[in-house]
């Protein structure tokens, strides 16, 4: 692109320079008034060379031709049988350019070419003459001398079906056809029209062929008055008698009121005789072509109905040319169908366009087909017809379109440069048998050459046309090319093959599965054997029907291709869908982005961008921060003659022809803020005095209110340079920028002036954000991390917000917004607790201190964890736990966030335990808890354990303060209580008839008896339980809970009849025992002794009998395992016992 931009601006400097250097004659007139003369709307170069006579332009120098790269003979194109077709000349020792080729409807081994032919080295201009094949194009002859004489060119072959030859041409500046019936032996010359007032131009001849037509060999000429009354309309006049007279003029264009003129007419008649006409319209000038006419007459061109504009918002390339170094043009060519087949009828229109119909901007250069199958009312989409990818700034034009008579199989002709220098060309051909609906594209020439504009002639002329004509599948395109030196025309012949392709192939792909289902459109032939499936180029099924089934196993995108199989293994042209298994996923971590900073500040944040799919993810943030504007600018225009021809700045570059005012904003450049950019600036025509301005509407008001940029002239006032300086704080986002060129005087960005032009172009701004790396591609699995720059520098206080939109081939998000907030602001905010520790059960003061903004506040107070909330400035708050407090201050446009925490020290745990009572003890421990804290007793001790000690009721209490300095007490109360002193008496043995009363003391204690009684005092005797040892014990509870007990054995005896008792003396001790004591027996007598032990329920738990007791006797006891309590001890001797308490007491 770079070397397309300067081989362009230097072919246009050197241009601009030549004819700047006009001022050849004394003439009195001014500059402007002199080149007034010179009418660059004609193309015709007789009417170039009377003016270079003249002084008003400048003959093409001589030039060195840069020799022709060969690159093969070879063609590849399933649609052509022809594997090799070597380049022909048509002729030698002279100059053609411009070609017109028709193929006899009687003979397709024979055609007439017409070219405009001159000597050697371009001049003398002997015109259209007559060239001629009779073995299908292996070699042509003829005369390079015009055909009826000199004239002045723009030939035109045509051959009837009587075998007459035909060649059009201007004549003395008129109209004038030759005819001839010897093949071209010699030429009968017949003047058509006369000059209309300064010349006929751009004329085409067209014969009706088809046989039986009701105007078979009806003859229609056609082309463009310059001066006179119908000063840039297309007028036509048709002959029935074989040219030999003619009808009066038909001014056919008048209806579709062209904005300046109408220009590059093509006749073509249809298979009943219908008569129609196809032009360029250009609105403006000097201007690319904006729009196609079209008139048709149904009565062999008697009448006509009111032309139309058949597809408007095209922009040829008349003015804007193309990076090779000659004139052209996007004259409309068009074709109908004859063929008698599914297509007849069908009318076909081929031309050149910038970038994409309706769009119109860009650098390619591409060829587009209508069609109309209704015989001109309703037309189709454009088509396009070259089939090289489209955004690669090459360069496809002057296109020349045939529709075989014999099968309607369409051919194209047309200049190509995808394949070489940017200033080099190849002629390639297309083809279609598919109503153009598909084509197949390929080179025909066999080199590649360099053009340049014929030396001796002018305004940049190497031939305005192309040819091509088949019949009976041969087809025979021609061009004109400089390989041999001077210009020259060749032809490459090659026959197509009537074969069908599928057409409208069409994939569904289940991104669960993988499976892929193709369907097409086929209107079969003669021969077919079976379709070819390929994916990838690679064949994978041969099926029968319109359908296919395949079953992708691996996720990518793939490239369906099927193709026709006949008889004798020939392959027709493929119809191509592309698809995918599966798809890249974008995920944005965060989505939104806000950053609040102070002026001149900075912050840089991260975004990350994941892919989660199964392809690469490929995203791109340009056009960065491109929005659609909404603001209506007010309009200005230039009055042309001198013009905007190139735009360069920053990325954007443009080249354009005159419309007085052309509004680009479709086309942008990015600017960032504090950053200074080149423009240039190249007209057209320019003249001494002219003025170049630049307004940027940087606020985006609406409104050009900001200093003008005036750009410097080269002292030639052909090539404007400037520096547009990209002001810090400008609003981001799309704006206007306006480009003005002027004469001399005052002018501002909205008056209209008497001359010059104006274009509208867009600037996106980015000023306070930055992201790095704005594009990127990222594998399945992978992130990547976007530095995302906010920048207060220079920027008023105010908040800012935009949004990008990252383009992906994510199937589900191909946008994917992403939204950005930046606020300036000399607002500041603090937030405190105070404290900022606390014990618990405390409060603290939470207080926000904003500085700056508008003095006015609002204030928003949470907490984590949540539950408080406030619009107090300073609440007061008693947190149970540590608390992060945050609050949101508002001033009325800035909200400022800020936090304060409050840390909550727990309370020591002190525990000293329950009240307690203490029956018979006299000190009790307390432990206040929590080591290496500090402690404070009711007794003044600071010891973490005391020994409590007291008689009675007593209050004790204890003061702990941990290391945060937060204390807690507890109070413990200690009764030291006394136990009940119990005493039942001695163990006794008395008659019978006496009763005891036995007295467990402690009045106002509760007792239990082991009787059951629960008085203080209870009676023992034997009434109900008769004489022997009765164990009687008791349990005193105290008021305090302090229990004791007491036991008596009691042995009731009957005393009647006894005389004498043995005397025995028991003892027991040690009493209490802990387990182990000793029984002393005492006696006089040897009497046998048994000796029990038995518990408070009366169970023995010890016996041992006939112990022999003669003097003293001790028994040892154990009771080690049996639980603490009172025991009787009962040493029964001669029926009489007697009974001992013991306590156990461990």
């Amino acid at each position: 692109m770079k070397k397309f931009r300067f081989l362009f601006i230097l072919l246009v400097i050197g241009i601009v320079v030549s004819t700047i250097s006009w001022a050849v004659s004394d003439s009195s007139d001014t500059e402007r008034e002199r080149r007034a003369k010179l009418d660059t709307r004609i193309d015709n170069q007789g009417y170039w060379k009377r003016m270079a006579e003249e002084g008003l332009t400048v003959p093409n120098p001589v030039v060195e031709i840069p020799k022709a790269v060969y690159t093969g003979s070879a063609i590849n194109n399933p649609m052509v049988a022809t594997l090799n077709s070597p380049d022909v000349a048509v002729s030698s020792n002279s100059t053609q350019s411009e070609n017109s080729i028709i193929v006899d409807p009687g003979n397709s081994m024979t055609a007439l070419n017409s070219n405009n032919s001159g000597g050697p080295g371009g001049t003398p201009i002997y015109g259209s003459n007559s060239l001629f094949t009779f073995d299908g194009g292996e070699t042509f002859d003829g005369d390079n001398g015009g055909a009826g004489g000199n004239n002045s060119g723009d030939p035109a072959a045509c051959i009837g079906t009587d075998g007459r030859w035909y060649v059009g041409y201007i004549k003395s500046s008129g109209q004038g056809v030759a005819h001839s019936d010897d093949q071209g032996q010699t030429w009968t010359h017949v003047q058509v029209t006369p000059n209309p007032g300064q010349l006929a131009d751009k004329n085409h001849l067209w014969l009706d062929r088809k046989v039986g037509s009701p105007y078979e060999n009806n003859l229609y000429d056609a082309w463009t008055d310059f001066g006179g009354s119908s000063d840039g309309e297309i007028v036509l006049k048709y002959s029935n008698d074989n040219g030999e007279t003619w009808s009066n003029r038909k001014v056919i264009s008048l209806a579709v009121n062209a904005g300046s003129h109408n220009q590059g007419v093509n006749v073509h008649t249809g298979p009943n005789g219908e008569a129609y006409a196809a032009w360029c319209i250009y609105d403006g000038w000097p201007s690319d072509e904006t729009a196609i006419g079209f008139a048709k007459s149904f009565d062999g061109g008697e009448t006509w109905e009111p032309s139309v504009r058949i597809i408007q918002n095209i922009r040829g390339i008349r003015n804007s040319g193309v990076p090779q170094n000659m004139r052209v043009a996007a004259f409309p060519v068009m074709t109908v169908d004859i063929s008698g087949g599914s297509n007849d009828g069908n009318i076909y229109i081929v031309w050149t366009n910038i970038g994409v119909p309706g769009v119109n901007t860009g650098s390619d250069r591409d060829i587009y087909m209508i069609k109309s199958s209704d015989g001109g009312d309703v037309w189709s989409d454009p088509i396009r017809v070259n089939q090289d990818p489209i955004g690669q700034g090459k360069a496809h034009y002057m296109p020349w379109i045939t529709c075989d008579p014999s099968n309607g199989i369409l051919s194209v002709v047309f200049y190509d440069n995808r394949n070489t220098n940017a200033n080099q060309a190849e002629a390639w051909a297309a083809t279609s048998n598919t109503a153009g609906e598909t084509w197949e594209d390929f080179q025909v020439s066999d080199v590649a050459f360099t053009p340049q504009p014929i030396p001796g002639l002018a305004s940049g002329y190497f031939g305005d046309y192309l040819g091509i004509t088949a019949l009976n599948g041969l087809v025979y395109p021609t061009w004109t090319d400089n390989r041999a030196g001077p210009a020259m025309t060749y032809v490459s012949i090659f026959e197509t093959i009537d074969i069908i392709a599928p057409t409208n192939l069409t994939t569904v792909t289940n991104q669960e599965t993988g499976e892929c289902i193709l369907d097409w459109s086929f209107s079969g032939t003669t021969g077919f054997m079976n379709f070819n499936v390929y994916r990838n180029d690679v064949l994978i099924g041969t099926p029968t029907e319109e359908t296919y089934t395949d079953q992708i196993t691996e996720y990518g995108y793939y490239t369906y291709k099927v193709t026709a199989v006949y008889s004798g293994n020939v392959e027709s042209g493929s119809t191509t869908s592309n698809t995918q298994y599966g798809t890249s996923t974008i995920e944005v971590e965060p989505i939104s982005y806000t950053s609040i900073i102070y002026p001149e500040e900075t912050d840089v944040q991260m975004m990350k961008i994941k892919n989660t799919g199964v392809l690469d993810l490929d995203f791109t943030l340009s056009p960065f921060f491109k929005q659609p504007g909404h603001v209506n600018y007010e309009l200005a225009e230039g009055g042309g003659d001198e013009y905007i021809h190139m735009v360069s700045v920053g990325n954007l570059y443009n080249t354009s022809a005159c419309d007085y005012y052309s509004d680009f904003t479709s086309m942008y450049t990015n600017m960032r803020t504090s950053q200074s950019y080149p423009i240039e600036v190249l007209s057209k025509n320019p003249y001494k005095g002219d003025q170049c301005k630049v307004w940027v509407d940087w606020d985006q008001n609406g409104i050009f209110d900001e200093a003008e940029i005036i750009l410097s002239d080269d002292k030639e006032f052909g090539l404007f340079k400037g520096t547009i300086d990209a002001p810090k704080g400008s609003k981001q986002g799309s704006t206007r920028m306006r480009i003005r060129l002027s004469g001399p005087g005052k002018f501002n960005a909205y008056d209209n002036t008497e001359y010059g032009e104006v274009e509208d172009y867009t600037v996106v701004i980015a000023d306070w954000l930055t992201l790095d790396p704005d594009e990127g591609i990222i594998a399945p699995g992978d992130s990547l991390m976007v530095t995302v720059t906010f920048d207060g520098e220079g920027m008023d206080i105010g908040t800012y917000v935009d949004e990008v939109e990252l383009i992906t081939n994510d199937l589900n998000n191909p946008t994917y917004p992403v939204s950005f907030t930046l606020t300036i602001t000399d607002m500041a905010l603090t937030a405190s607790a105070d404290p900022a520790g606390i014990c618990h059960g405390e409060s603290a003061q939470l207080m926000a201190i904003p500085t700056g903004g508008s003095g006015t506040y609002t204030y928003a107070w949470t907490s984590m964890p949540e539950g408080f909330t406030s619009d107090e400035a300073d609440p007061v708050v008693t947190p149970t736990e540590d608390t992060e407090y945050f609050v949101s201050v508002n001033d009325g446009l800035v909200t400022l966030d800020a936090s304060a925490s409050v840390t909550v020290y727990p309370l020591p745990v002190v525990d000293l335990g329950g009240d307690q009572i203490l029956c018979g003890e006299t000190q009790y421990n307390l432990d206040a808890g929590n080591p290496g804290d500090t402690y404070l007793w009711s007794t003044s001790e600071t010891s973490q354990t005391i020994v409590a000690t007291g008689s009675g009721e007593t209050m004790f209490w204890a003061e702990v303060t941990n290391t945060d300095g937060c204390s807690s007490t507890d109070t413990v109360y200690l009764n030291f209580a006394s136990i009940p002193e119990v005493n039942l008496g001695a163990d006794t043995a008395v008659c019978g008839d006496i009763s005891i009363t036995l007295d467990a003391g402690n009045p106002g204690s509760t007792y239990l008896w082991s009787t059951g009684q629960t008085s203080q005092t209870i009676i023992a005797d034997t009434l109900g339980i008769g004489y022997g040892i009765h164990n009687y014990s008791v349990e005193v509870t105290t008021e305090f809970d302090c229990i004791n007990s007491g036991d008596v054995s009691i042995e009731f005896v009957n005393c009647t009849g006894i005389d004498e008792q043995a005397s025995i003396d028991v003892g027991v001790f040690p009493n209490p025992a802990s387990g182990i004591f000793n029984i002393e027996i005492k006696g006089e007598a040897n009497n046998p002794v048994n000796i029990n032990v038995i518990n408070v329920t009366g169970s023995v738990v010890f016996s041992l009998e006939n112990i022999v007791v003669s003097g003293s006797h001790i028994e040892k006891v154990d009771l080690s395992n049996y639980a603490d309590g009172n025991y009787s001890v009962v040493i029964l001797s001669n029926g009489i016992s007697t009974t001992k308490k013991i306590v156990l007491r461990k």
